[in-house]
This record gives structure tokens, sequence and C-alpha cells, in this order.
């Protein structure tokens, strides 16, 4: 039988009205959201998502095509809902894992070899149950839950994140430490990377999670939408911006800005974003900042220098770099012409890595602007010829300094 384990407490993360005073919530609306359930009213059979109240009293309720009911959808959980003249069609729950609990305590949950502290969220789970994870991805890689939910044992469990630790010869990756064996699975056309974000589905057993298929979000999948998530990285030029870890977005001329402006664009703002595909590109029509955000940040890096990219691997000075896959590659860049460039490189850390989002041209000169963190006399492997850089010695700063084409000098902070 099933069972609501809890109703997600999101403390802040999102507001529980969805946040945005526009006008243009209040409308009803036509088309697909993807957002989180900001609240429930059973009653009059309506849900609030991204700030707008639709009407669920006909909806069909699905996870991975299997029917479920109005009543299994909780506050906290992440959805995709088709939505006409605001009367809603089909409720999908966006789980980012779902299996077995093999551990519950009081603190935290286990499911599919990774354990997800509740945080605020009150959970009744046994051993055994079978549950639907809900969390808000977060800048440096964490994860806020915001639901947990029962519902009748499926064939399928699911976890989703980037991948890491990729072995092509093993045909294993891991995501969020669950290692996962995907030979025999249904992959998509693109070949799969460490930094490549994808949702699997398949069976965890034996401390394996054996997939019988691994997909990656494209832009097409979005083209028509509305989403709404976290910001977890601005480009320095505010002319992109990814969401949920995983989405990025242009940023045009063009692009309408919501209760807000550019320059309110940060890391940890809570947006809702009206997406078309450009070219291959998701580019933003509309931008509305919502008033709630998030309290987790990451630090940012920025990197000049001579790009190294062979077997698939980044490094600029010795030091490796993760390429997202999603990276920003611009004029005319290819990985196929990366190596041996002159470029600079933007990017933040993700779980203890530095994840590059954005690669473009340079003309190599004799000032050069880095940020990172600052170790043994030197930053991103330029060594100092003076003491410019002891100031900053176990900091994490934005610099300029004169660069000779070996070593760097005077360096000071980059207003």
């Amino acid at each position: 039988m099933k069972k609501i384990l809890s109703v997600a407490v999101l403390g802040g993360l999102l507001s529980a009205c969805g946040g945005s005073d526009s006008d243009a919530q209040q409308q009803a609306y036509s088309g697909t959201l993807l957002g989180t359930v900001d609240s429930v009213q059973a009653e009059q059979a309506t849900l609030m998502v991204n700030g707008r109240s639709l009407d669920v009293a006909s909806a069909g309720v699905s996870y991975q095509d299997q029917p479920l009911l109005l009543t299994d959808v909780v506050s906290g959980m992440q959805v995709e809902i088709d939505s006409d003249d605001g009367r809603v069609s089909e409720i999908e729950l966006e789980p980012f894992m779902s299996g077995e609990v093999t551990a519950v305590d009081g603190q935290s949950i286990t499911v599919n070899g990774q354990t997800v502290l509740l945080e605020q969220v009150a959970v009744s789970a046994q051993v055994g149950d079978f549950v639907l994870l809900f969390a808000q991805p977060q800048a440096d890689g964490s994860r806020t839950l915001t639901a947990v939910q029962a519902i009748d044992a499926t064939a399928i469990s699911e976890v989703e994140g980037r991948v890491s630790q990729l072995d092509m010869s093993a045909q294993t990756f891991s995501v969020n430490g669950t290692v996962v064996n995907f030979a025999g699975a249904a992959l998509d056309d693109d070949p799969l990377q460490n930094g490549q974000w994808v949702e699997v589905t398949g069976m965890f057993a034996d401390g394996i999670f054996r997939a019988a298929e691994v997909d990656a979000e494209e832009a097409a999948e979005l083209d028509g939408k509305e989403l709404e998530g976290v910001i977890t990285f601005v480009n320095r030029d505010k002319t992109a911006i990814e969401l949920n870890s995983r989405t990025v977005v242009t940023l045009t001329a063009n692009t309408r800005y919501e209760d807000g402006t550019q320059s309110d664009l940060i890391t940890g703002r809570v947006v809702e974003v009206e997406l078309v595909n450009q070219a291959g590109q998701l580019t933003a029509v509309e931008l509305d900042f919502e008033l709630s955000s998030s309290q987790v940040t990451t630090d940012r890096f920025s990197i000049e220098g001579t790009a190294q990219y062979r077997d698939d691997t980044l490094s600029v000075n010795g030091v490796e770099l993760l390429m997202s896959a999603t990276v920003r590659l611009e004029d005319g860049l290819t990985k196929a012409t990366l190596d041996g460039q002159w470029v600079e490189l933007e990017g933040s850390l993700v779980d203890g890595q530095y994840l590059v989002r954005e690669i473009e041209s340079e003309l190599q000169e004799a000032e050069i602007s880095l940020q990172g963190p600052v170790s043994g006399n030197a930053i991103w492997g330029y060594v100092a010829s003076d003491a410019s850089l002891s100031g900053f010695e176990g900091q994490w700063v934005g610099l300029e300094c004169y660069f000779d084409g070996s070593v760097v000098s005077q360096c000071r902070l980059d207003d």
C-alpha cells in the first residue's frame, strides 16, 4: 500500500507561492512547465507550480509510465506538467532517484548506494520501501532534499547526476558515488563523457546499478517549455546561465526580464525561464526572478593559458580540468581545434573538481587575468618571480598579473 512519507520543507529555497509578483503569473497558462510543487490545495484540486495556480481535477499522474494518484503529489516534488488554459492534463513526477530503501535513520536515508541527508524532511520510511527522492541541485554539486514519497514498487529504479570515473573498457561510471554498469544499456547517440549530466534507469543489486537506459538532456527536449530552477553558474558577461547544474541557457538582447534585471543574475537565485531552441542552443525568451534564493554558493574560476586537450582530458599548465558536457565553445573553437590554443576558461568548483563551462579564444598579452586558488607562490601553475602572490597565499582571488611567457609578477587584485 502506498503511504506518504513526507511533505517537503523547502526552508527558503523556494517560497510557498512561487516568489514572483508578476501579473503574468496570474494568467491561465497553456504549455509545459518544469518546476517544483510549491503547494497543494487538495480540496480545490489545485497545485501551485512556478507561481501558477493550476486546476488538476482531471490530471493524470505518473512516474516512468506507471499511473499514480493525485494524492501522491506533495509539496517539494519536481514535476513536468502539461497545461491548457490553466487546466492540467498530465503530471509527470521527476525525482532525482528512486529505488528500495536499504538504510534509514533520523538523519539520512540510503537508496541505490547513495546516502542522502534528510535536512528538514521528516521521513517514516522503513528498509524495503520503494521511494522517490526529490531534491534541488546546488551550485557546489550538492543537493537539498525537498520531498520523499513511497509508491508501489516498480521494475525500474533511477539515479540522476553528473558522470565521473568513466571507464569505457569496464563499461562503468559513477553518479553521486553510485557505480553504474552500462553494458548492454540503451545509450544516446552522443558518446558518454565525464561531466555529462544523465538520467539512468535500471536496477540496483549487489552494490552495482545495472543500467537499462542512459539518457542525457538535449536542448530540443526543452524547446517551448518553462523551466524553474536555481542558477548554478553565470558566465562573466552574464550572457549565459546554467540552471539546476545541467541546463545551459543563452541570454540575448531580446531576453525580457521580470522582477529584476540582467545584473541580478547571480549564483543561487531561483528563476523561471521561458525557453526556445535556436540553432541547438536554448535561449531565454523571458526570465522571471523569484524572491527566494539558495544559500549555497561555490568558488568560480577563470584561467588564461594554452589548452591541452588530449584523449578527452583538458588541462592548463598541468592542472587537470573537467569539461562540462554542455561547455560553451566560443569564437569558432571546437574540441578538435582546442589543443594548443591560447584561451580563457570559465567555470566553478563542483564536487571538488574544476568544472569548465565556457572556453573562448584570447590573445596572449603581457598581462594575464586569473581567478582561483593561490598556493605555493603560484596560481593555476603560474609561479611568481617576485613576492606579489605571497599576500594571497591560501586564498581564492581574482588577480591581474604581468606575464613574460613563463612566469608571472606584479600580481594585484583585479578590480
